[in-house]
């Protein structure tokens, strides 16, 4: 089997595993009872919180715990406009944002938000211009992810931060970063934004688990109501086990970070190397070339996307469509639509993604097959 989709989810690591299930059948408490198995639960939990803080140079007060980067982002977009409701009601976003995001900003537009959007280029990356003009008095949120999930595209967050708070200090930002954990640096000090969201199960954690990043001294309304949980931010009985694997997970992920990043890299290049030399004129390079090393974006031309897949899947080989929170709706990508490209181009686009336990030899079988499928596209 050769799994090229780890953009939707990545195997987790066997040691995460076993701690995980370890951590169900032995420390099972409640981290909120006060008897002595919550106090140990609570203890596992302060103990990853302060680890996954120090992979971002974060206080570990800043860390609220989540169920994934879907609850993050809905809970810094929709709190985050109920907070600060009497400020203002403009928001600034991108058209190239995760569902999670593109939905809950629609909500929020359905109960009177002005939602404004950026333009974007062929990649997908906003303009900078665009957002310093746009930013006005009332603006109460910025929303705009660092790395593209569908396109790999590395958006000027940095800079994007700096503007805002240029223009305007009150203006709070969000920073949609599950697809950037673990791929590229990031360090909230210089990022400067006041709120990230982040995801355990995109670098080899468990699903169901995630984490928010809140800027001391921020504030948002909970969206989920219930014991206060979280220091009342999000309340719920707290996922010691998964969480505790998210820790795991990005201490190891963190250790391989640059090594995974150059087996990627490798990845990326063969691919782009062979797919170019066979296809020619039928190949789309969709994603940028300084893009994450782990993402390549390509369309074929005279093709459905849905054809390319189940042909890869025949021979055990997974790829996507684009984002997997979509593929399934048979629609042609947003983003793509977005960065305008045809239809023609659009219809035959698919994402394949790496990790570190990809070898160079899987692209190698991954080219030839995607070479074999237009073969016979060409002779019909």
């Amino acid at each position: 089997m050769i799994y090229f989709d780890n953009s939707a989810t990545t195997k987790p690591y066997k040691e995460v595993v076993e701690l995980v299930a370890r951590l169900m059948s032995e420390e099972f408490g409640n981290s909120s009872s006060l008897h002595a198995l919550g106090i140990r639960a609570e203890r596992i939990l302060e103990n990853t919180r302060r680890t996954l803080a120090e992979t971002i140079k974060a206080q570990p007060e800043e860390i609220v715990f989540t169920s994934g980067g879907t609850e993050s982002i809905n809970m810094a977009l929709k709190g985050t406009a109920e907070a600060f409701k009497r400020t203002g009601k403009h928001i600034i976003s991108s058209p190239v944002e995760h569902d999670a995001a593109q939905e809950s900003l629609n909500a929020l537009s359905a109960i009177g938000y002005e939602v404004e959007y950026l333009s974007v280029d062929e990649f997908g990356r906003i303009s900078l211009d665009e957002l310093k003009a746009k930013i006005r008095d009332d603006t109460i949120l910025v929303n705009i992810m660092a790395v593209n999930n569908e396109l790999g595209t590395i958006e000027p967050v940095v800079e994007a931060s700096h503007i805002i708070k240029s223009r305007n200090k009150k203006t709070l930002f969000h920073v949609d970063a599950v697809q950037a954990y673990g791929k590229i640096p990031i360090n909230v000090r210089e990022l400067e934004a006041d709120y990230i969201s982040f995801s355990s199960h995109k670098i080899h954690g468990p699903k169901g688990v995630g984490m928010l990043f809140m800027r001391k001294g921020a504030r948002l309304h909970p969206i989920i109501s219930g014991g206060g949980h979280e220091r009342n931010l999000r309340s719920g009985t707290v996922n010691v086990p998964g969480i505790a694997g998210f820790g795991l997970a990005a201490s190891m992920k963190f250790e391989r970070m640059e090594q995974d990043s150059k087996t990627c890299g490798k990845i990326r290049e063969l691919l782009m190397e062979r797919l170019t030399a066979s296809l020619g004129p039928m190949l789309r390079v969709n994603s940028p070339e300084d893009g994450v090393d782990n993402i390549l974006n390509i369309s074929l031309k005279g093709v459905q996307s849905e054809t390319v897949l189940h042909f890869l899947e025949m021979k055990e080989i997974y790829v996507s469509s684009g984002s997997a929170c979509h593929s399934r709706k048979n629609t042609v990508s947003r983003v793509l639509k977005a960065i305008g490209l045809s239809p023609e181009w659009a219809k035959g686009a698919i994402r394949l993604s790496f990790s570190g336990d990809n070898t160079e030899h899987e692209a190698i079988i991954c080219s030839e097959a995607i070479s074999e499928i237009m073969g016979t596209v060409q002779k019909m």
